[in-house]
C-alpha cells in the first residue's frame, strides 16, 4: 500500500530534508497561525523558497513573529539539534538571548519597508564540538502579505569569516600576517605605476587564472577583467593614482580566468603611495573572492522578487497610505483594478470616486470597523473608465507606532468579478435546485445520501436531519432496490446516465410513488473516477390521475357526441371539420343540405368560397383568419347561391385546433340555414324604419305646432291686446265727450285707426297660419318669372323711390308658386321700405357643390341646393339681431317711421322652412342687409303631404 509523507500533502513543503515533514507534523490548530490550509499564499511561497535555498535562512511571520528556519541554517550555525524546538514558536521564546537585538532590526525593517543589512557580525558558534568565532552578514527583508503590508521578515545569512577583522595589536609578525591572509583566503598585489607591472602572490594568481606568474603586465590583468566592468576598474585606478589623491581603492568586478575562463567576482581594496612630488610610485592592496557572497545576494534578491511576485501572481494590487498626509502610493495593478487602466498620480479621493456610489457606505462601515480592530476588509463595485462595472475586494491593516497611534495604512485589492459572478451563479443554481418543483438527490456510489432538495424531502416524508444516516437502498422497497441495484445503476455507470420510471418509497406511509427519473453519474475531479449519482424526477401521480380522468372524459365525450349529433339533426344544424392545411372538409348530411347539396356531394373549402356571394366572400375569409390568429371563436353570417339559383343566408361558427407549437391544424364548427329568420328580420326592420320615420315626422310637426302656439299666445297676449286697449279707452272718451264735436271726431279717428291696426294684425296672423297648410300642389317654378311678377306689383313704389333692381339669371326649382311669390314680395318690400337713400336691390343665384352643402349648411347632400342672395342698401341692423328679425312681430325700428306689422320676415322663414331650406341674414347699421336663401332644386317625396318643416 502506497503511503504519503506529511509534506506530500502540501506541495510548497515538498523539499528534500526533514524540515518539510516537520512543519505539517506540528499541531497548528492551537498556534496563532492556524491550520496550514488557512495559511496565506505569501507565507506558502516564502516557505517554499526558503526550504529550497542553499543559504541559511530564518523567517519570522505575523505579529507574534512565529519562527521558521531551513536546515541549512542549523547546519551552518551549529544548531541542528535545536531546530524542532524553535519551529512554530514565537521569536521571544525561540531566541530568548538574541531576541532584544534581533527584534530591534525587525521593527526597523517593518517600519521602513526596506531591507536592512548587518555586515560582519561576530558570532560564537559550535563547530566540530568546539565554540569558535565567526563573522556573518545578515539581510533582513520584508515579505509583503495579502494586505499589502509586511506579513513577515525573511533573514538571509551569509558567512564573512574570511574578511580580516581588527582582533589584536598592530605589531603582529609577518608570519602572523601571512597566516591571517591565508586563513582569510585574501590575495595581495602591488602595482608599479611606472612600469605598469603587477606583482602578486599565489592567491591572486589563482584568482586571476595566471598560475606560476608572480608578476604580469597591468594590461594583461585588465584584459582578463569582464568587458562590462573593465572601464569602471580603469577609471577607479586612475582616480586613486591621480597626483595628491587621498581616495582609497575599493572595487567589485568580475574576472575571467586566463586558464579555464572561470568567472569570479572579486573585491579589491588598496592604497596608493606618493613621493614628494605627489607622484604615485606604489599601489598595493588585497583581492578577495566574493563570488559566493554575490551569488547569495542575487539569490536573496530573487527571493525577495519571488515574494513580491507572489502578490502579483494572485492578481492583487498593493497600496500604502500615509495617514499624516493622506497620500497614497500604489502599484499599477491596483490602478487597473480600480479604473480599468494603469494611471499614475491618482489621489485617494479619486480612487474612492471610482467606487459605485451605492457601495461607498459599505466601504465607510468597513473603515469604521477597521479603526477599532486594525483590520480592513470589504467588497464593492467600481465603474471603470469604459463604463463597465467590476467587483473588487480590499484588505488592509493599520500600522501603529509604539504608543498605538496609527501612522499608515497598507493593503491589497483584488479583482473578484469572476469570483462574484461564480458566486452569483452558484447562488442562482442553489436557488434553482432548492426551489425546484421536482425531486433532486445526490448519492455516493457506495450508498450514503449526500443531498435531497426540499421538494424531495416533502415528497418522501423526510426531514433534513433525517437523511444524514440514510443509504440509497432506504429510498426503495426491497423489490424496487433490486431493480435499481442490478439493472439501472450498471446501465448508468456504462452510459453515464439512465432514464425511466422508478418507484420511490414514502418514509412515513410506505406508499410507492412513481417518478419519471433521470440519473447522471458525476466523476471525482481529482481522480476522474465515478464518485456519485445524481437523480432528478417528476412525480407522475398527477399525470397518471389526469390520464385516467382523460380516459373517463373521452368515454363521456363519445356519449355526449352521440347526443349532440341527435340534437344537431333535430335543430337542422350541420357540422363540419375543415383541414386548414389541405382545405378538405368533412360535412354532415345536414351541413350539405344547408348549402342545397345532395347527400353524396363533394364539398370542400374552395367549393364553399365559390358559392358565397362575392360581396360577402372577403368578409368571411377575414373572419376565419382573425379567429385562427386570436384563437377566438369564428362567427359569420353570409349569403350563398344554391344550385337552383336561389339565395340563402347561412350562419356559421367554428373553433380552431392547434398543435403543441401553436400551429393551427383544423377548424370544427356548425352551420345553419337562417334564410327564413333573415327575411323576417328584414321585414321587421323595414316596418320599424317606417314607423320610426312616421314618429320622427310627427314629433317634428308637434314641435313646430307647439312653437306656433307659443307665438300665437304671445300675439294674443301682447300685439292684439294693444289696439284693443286703445279702442276701449277711446270708446270711453267718446262717451264722455260726445257733445264736443272736435274731440269726438279726434277720438273716433283713433278708434278707427286702432281697429284697422287690429284688423291688419289678425290678417297677418291668418296668412302666417295658412302657411302650415300645404294643400297647394308642387310645381316647377321659374324664379325669374316670380321676380318679374313681384316687380310689377311694386311698379309704382319703385318709380316713386327711383329704386334700382339688379337681377341675375335665376334657376328653376320645385316648390309652391304662391309661397315663392310671398317670399320675394316680403324681401323686396322690406328693401324698398327700409331705405333712406335711392334703393338698390341686387338678386343673384348659384348652385352649391356637395362639399359646400356640407360645409355651409351642415346638411347631408342628398339633393342639389340653390343659393339665392337678396341684397339691399337700406338702414341695416346689428348682426346680433340677425336671428331675431325672423321672429313674428319682432321689430327693430320705430313703427311711426316705418309701417308694417313685423311679420314679413317670419313669413319668409316659414316659407323657406316649408320648402326644406334655410334662410339667414347678415347686416351692419347703415350698410344694408344681405338675405341668403338655400333651397333644394327638388323637393323630397312626401315632404309637403306630411306637413314636414325644418
Amino acid at each position: 500500500m502506497k503511503t504519503h509523507s506529511p509534506a506530500s500533502l502540501y506541495p510548497f513543503l515538498s523539499r528534500e530534508g526533514e524540515m518539510g515533514n516537520l512543519i505539517p507534523s506540528i499541531d497548528w490548530s492551537i498556534n496563532p497561525l492556524g491550520p496550514i490550509d488557512t495559511w496565506p499564499q505569501s507565507l506558502r511561497t516564502t516557505l517554499s523558497i526558503m526550504l529550497g535555498s542553499p543559504l541559511p535562512m530564518l523567517l519570522f511571520w505575523g505579529p507574534e513573529r512565529i519562527c521558521f528556519c531551513n536546515e541549512t541554517y542549523h547546519l551552518e550555525l551549529g544548531h541542528s539539534s535545536n531546530y524542532p524546538a524553535v519551529t512554530g514558536e514565537p521569536g521571544p521564546t525561540a531566541w530568548p538571548l538574541l531576541w532584544t537585538e534581533t527584534n530591534l532590526v525587525i521593527d526597523q525593517t517593518v517600519s521602513s519597508g526596506k531591507p536592512v543589512r548587518i555586515e560582519n557580525k561576530l558570532l560564537a558558534i559550535h563547530r566540530k564540538g568546539e565554540l569558535v568565532d565567526s563573522y556573518w552578514t545578515f539581510s533582513y527583508s520584508p515579505v509583503i502579505g495579502e494586505l499589502a503590508e509586511p506579513g513577515g521578515i525573511l533573514i538571509t545569512c551569509l558567512e564573512t569569516t574570511g574578511i580580516p577583522q581588527s582582533i589584536g595589536p598592530m605589531d603582529i609578525t609577518q608570519e602572523q600576517l601571512q597566516f591571517a591572509l591565508k586563513a582569510s583566503e585574501l590575495g595581495t598585489w602591488v602595482l608599479d605605476p611606472v612600469q605598469n607591472i603587477v606583482h602578486w602572490d599565489m592567491r591572486c594568481q589563482e584568482l586571476y587564472g595566471f598560475p606560476n606568474d608572480n608578476q604580469v603586465a597591468y594590461a594583461d590583468v585588465l584584459n582578463h577583467i569582464h568587458p562590462d566592468d573593465r572601464q569602471e576598474v580603469e577609471e577607479s585606478v586612475r582616480r586613486v593614482l591621480a597626483p595628491g589623491s587621498k581616495d582609497r581603492y575599493d572595487s567589485k568586478f568580475r574576472t575571467i580566468a586566463a586558464t579555464d575562463n572561470k568567472l569570479r567576482w572579486l573585491r579589491c581594496q588598496g592604497k596608493a603611495y606618493f613621493n614628494d612630488q605627489n607622484v604615485a610610485y606604489r599601489f598595493a592592496g588585497t583581492a578577495q573572492d566574493i563570488t559566493d557572497q554575490v551569488l547569495a545576494q542575487e539569490n536573496l534578491k530573487r527571493t525577495e522578487e519571488q515574494a513580491r511576485l507572489a502578490v502579483d501572481s494572485a492578481g492583487a494590487g498593493t497600496f500604502f497610505v500615509d495617514l499624516a498626509t493622506d497620500t497614497i502610493v500604489y502599484s499599477s495593478t491596483l490602478s487597473t483594478i480600480f479604473t480599468g487602466s494603469e494611471q499614475a498620480n491618482l489621489t485617494r479621493d479619486v480612487l474612492i470616486n471610482y467606487i459605485l456610489p451605492q457601495d461607498r457606505p459599505i466601504r465607510d462601515k468597513a473603515y469604521e470597523k477597521a479603526a477599532l480592530t486594525g483590520k480592513l476588509q470589504y467588497e464593492a463595485r467600481t465603474v471603470w473608465n469604459d463604463g463597465s462595472i467590476h467587483w473588487l475586494k480590499v484588505m488592509g491593516t493599520y500600522l501603529n507606532d509604539a504608543s498605538g497611534k496609527a501612522l499608515s495604512f497598507a493593503g491589497i485589492a483584488q479583482d473578484i468579478s469572476v469570483e462574484v459572478e461564480a458566486r452569483l451563479e452558484q447562488q442562482q443554481f442553489t436557488s434553482l435546485v432548492e426551489g425546484s418543483p421536482e425531486y433532486m438527490s445526490i448519492f455516493r456510489l457506495d450508498g450514503p445520501v449526500l443531498y435531497v432538495n426540499p421538494y424531495g424531502l416533502e415528497l418522501l416524508g423526510l426531514t433534513r436531519d433525517g437523511i444524514t444516516s440514510r443509504q440509497m437502498s432506504d429510498f426503495f422497497t426491497v423489490e424496487d432496490w433490486k431493480i435499481v441495484q442490478q439493472q439501472q445503476i450498471p446501465v448508468a455507470m456504462a452510459q453515464k446516465q439512465w432514464e425511466g420510471i422508478q418507484h420511490y418509497r414514502h418514509f412515513q406511509t410506505g406508499e410507492r410513488i412513481p417518478l419519471d427519473i433521470k440519473r447522471f453519474i458525476i466523476d471525482d475531479p481529482s481522480t476522474g473516477e465515478p464518485y456519485a449519482i445524481v437523480a432528478t424526477g417528476r412525480d407522475l401521480r398527477p399525470t397518471l390521475a389526469a390520464r385516467k380522468e382523460l380516459e373517463e372524459s373521452e368515454a363521456a365525450l363519445q356519449k355526449a357526441n352521440k347526443r349532440l349529433e341527435m340534437a344537431l339533426n333535430a335543430g337542422r344544424l350541420g357540422s363540419y371539420e375543415l383541414d386548414l392545411g389541405s382545405g378538405l372538409m368533412q360535412c354532415t348530411l345536414q351541413c350539405r343540405a344547408n348549402f342545397g347539396l345532395p347527400a353524396d356531394a363533394l364539398f370542400n373549402f374552395p367549393d364553399l368560397l365559390d358559392v358565397i356571394l362575392p360581396d360577402d366572400r372577403q368578409r368571411v375569409l377575414e373572419a376565419i383568419d382573425e379567429a385562427i390568429m386570436t384563437t377566438n371563436t369564428y362567427n359569420a353570417e353570409y349569403r350563398i347561391n344554391w344550385p337552383d339559383g336561389s339565395i340563402h343566408w347561412i350562419r356559421a361558427s367554428g373553433q380552431g385546433t392547434y398543435d403543441e407549437t401553436g400551429t393551427p391544424l383544423k377548424m370544427v364548427g356548425i352551420t345553419m340555414d337562417i334564410t327564413t329568420q333573415r327575411m323576417a328580420q328584414q321585414e321587421l326592420e323595414r316596418q320599424v324604419k317606417e314607423h320610426t320615420q312616421e314618429l320622427r315626422t310627427t314629433n317634428h310637426e308637434l314641435i313646430r305646432t307647439n312653437h306656433e302656439l307659443e307665438q300665437f299666445a304671445y300675439i294674443a297676449s301682447h300685439d292684439l291686446q294693444e289696439p284693443l286697449r286703445k279702442i276701449q279707452s277711446f270708446a270711453g272718451l267718446l262717451l264722455d265727450n260726445r257733445h264736443d264735436d272736435e274731440l269726438f271726431t279726434l277720438y273716433l279717428n283713433k278708434v278707427t285707426k286702432s281697429a284697422q291696426r287690429m284688423s291688419a294684425l289678425i290678417k297677418a296672423v291668418l296668412n302666417y297660419s295658412r302657411l302650415s297648410k300645404t294643400d297647394e300642389q308642387l310645381a316647377l317654378i321659374d324664379l325669374n318669372q316670380i321676380i318679374r311678377n313681384v316687380l310689377v306689383d311694386f311698379e309704382l313704389l319703385i318709380e316713386e323711390k327711383k329704386a334700382v333692381i339688379q337681377c341675375g339669371n335665376l334657376p328653376v326649382i320645385e316648390g309652391i308658386p304662391l309661397q315663392m311669390h310671398q317670399l320675394f314680395t316680403n324681401l323686396i318690400s322690406n328693401a324698398l321700405k327700409f331705405s333712406e337713400i335711392l334703393p338698390v336691390i341686387v338678386i343673384q343665384a348659384n348652385i352649391l357643390t356637395p362639399i359646400e352643402v356640407v360645409e355651409q349648411l351642415n346638411l347631408y347632400p342628398t339633393s342639389t341646393y340653390v343659393h339665392l342672395m337678396v341684397q339691399d342698401n337700406g338702414i341695416g341692423f346689428e348682426q346680433e339681431y340677425a336671428d331675431r328679425v325672423f321672429t313674428i312681430f319682432q321689430r327693430l325700428n320705430n313703427a311711426k317711421n316705418y309701417s308694417g306689422t313685423g311679420i314679413g320676415l317670419a313669413l319668409c322663414r316659414k316659407i323657406v322652412s316649408n320648402h326644406g331650406g334655410i334662410i339667414t341674414a347678415e347686416s351692419e347699421p347703415g350698410q344694408g342687409a344681405i338675405f341668403h336663401i338655400y333651397l333644394p332644386e327638388k323637393q323630397p317625396v312626401g315632404q309637403f303631404s306630411a306637413g314636414y318643416s325644418l
